[in-house]
């Protein structure tokens, strides 16, 4: 098989030389080592020292000195621009500080689709525009575990694996291993808090053929993560977990009553209010904190305990929130995998493409305000008024 073992920039190499094209997106773009086939049949190994962000125009040496140009394939971006430059550098901070992928060009910033960071820069002022062009984002420092975490052929026909973790950093001493463990504990099956006893209607949708398999199991799992019951408990998790960072009981009992409010059904309340006095009753017992005691003695929704204990126990909130969200998906594929049936593989599945939704949730509920928390999963909301008259059931929701 053909070899590319150099690149040359482009413009930097005569024309005559190239023998196919090849068009990638910015992510494959990024390669060391992947077979790659160009539009005019040419299948060849790029085969790099180490992965180096490829720009648009760049030509790939093969073996006997012909090219092979890159062509940037048109990706769906947003432009920013930022009224003065002081406003412009406050921006690529605050991108940075995402740890997103930027391109620069003249007097604007360039970045993927997304509703959280464009939400953002609008709130920083700055304005958005949607474009399709080809994506150059400022390349990143390589890791010598850049080329294991992918081994696929360019038109798909192998598997690319889940990307590695990063290295551990020095920020990481801000989020202590006895946070994880604690995480751990509370968010575990094993927390006596009787999560497997509820399936938030699942089991109503199931019955009437809403789900059926793996993939409507994952669209009905996203819609409540992204705009449902799952979005809302994001929200009221945050800021219980604000209130008691700040040492205000106002704001923290009015966060538990309109997560209380916000039950659409008399069995989805019983759900959050059982799951929720569970917690805290195993919590105080096992884990105590000054911070469980602000929230009294009456009902109190599960997002708002555990987000109050996590503050309370000095817990950060970005992990807190993934982990807690994590937990919830993980208990609907559960009453999934036993009333589809699926196999605990499907299951896995399921959750693993879950993820990108689980973090972008957890992105939009750390900037919502609480009084444009909201939810659009009608059919969620449905199944759990359904399954309060369904007449067999294992579920208590």
């Amino acid at each position: 098989m053909l070899r590319a073992v150099s690149v040359v920039r482009s413009g930097e190499f005569d024309d005559a030389r190239v023998v196919d094209r090849v068009a990638l997106d910015a992510d494959d773009r990024n390669r060391r080592r992947v077979v790659l086939s160009g539009e005019g049949g040419t299948t060849f190994l790029l085969d790099l020292p180490q992965a180096g962000a490829l720009r648009d125009g760049d030509g790939l040496v093969l073996d006997g000195g012909a090219i092979v140009r890159v062509i940037g394939v048109a990706e769906p971006l947003v432009e920013m621009t930022a009224a003065t430059p002081l406003d412009f550098v406050r921006l690529a901070w605050h991108l940075g500080n995402r740890h997103a992928d930027v391109a620069f060009a003249p007097g604007v910033l360039r970045v993927r689709r997304d509703h959280v960071l464009e939400a953002m820069a609008a709130g920083l002022g700055a304005s958005v525009n949607e474009i399709d062009a080809p994506f150059d984002p400022e390349p990143s420092t390589p890791h010598p575990h850049d080329d294991a975490d992918h081994h696929r052929h360019h038109d798909g026909s192998a598997v690319e694996h889940s990307p590695a973790l990063s290295h551990p950093r020095a920020g990481d001493a801000a989020f202590p291993a006895a946070a994880l463990y604690r995480l751990q504990a509370w968010l575990s099956p094993g927390y006596p808090v009787g999560a497997f006893s509820f399936s938030s209607g699942l089991e109503w949708a199931i019955e009437a053929g809403d789900i059926a398999d793996a993939p409507s199991l994952q669209r009905w799992i996203a819609v409540i993560l992204s705009g449902g019951g799952g979005f809302c408990d994001a929200v009221f998790f945050v800021h219980a977990h604000h209130a008691i960072e700040q040492d205000d009981d106002k704001a923290l009992a009015a966060v538990a009553e309109l997560a209380l409010a916000f039950a659409p059904s008399k069995e989805r309340h019983l759900e959050t209010t059982a799951q929720g006095g569970a917690f805290l009753m195993a919590t105080r017992a096992a884990w105590p904190c000054a911070a469980l005691n602000r929230l009294g003695t009456g009902a109190c929704t599960y997002p708002v305990a555990v987000g109050a204990a996590a503050a309370g126990h000095g817990i950060p909130l970005a992990p807190a929130l993934a982990s807690y969200l994590h937990a919830l998906a993980a208990n609907l594929i559960s009453a999934g995998v036993r009333l589809i049936p699926l196999g605990q593989t499907d299951g896995q599945r399921v959750l693993a493409a879950l993820e990108p939704i689980v973090a972008a949730t957890a992105e939009r509920a750390l900037v919502t305000p609480l009084d444009e928390v909201g939810s659009a999963a009608f059919r969620a909301d449905l199944a759990s008024l359904r399954h309060e008259t369904q007449y067999t059931r294992l579920f208590r929701s």
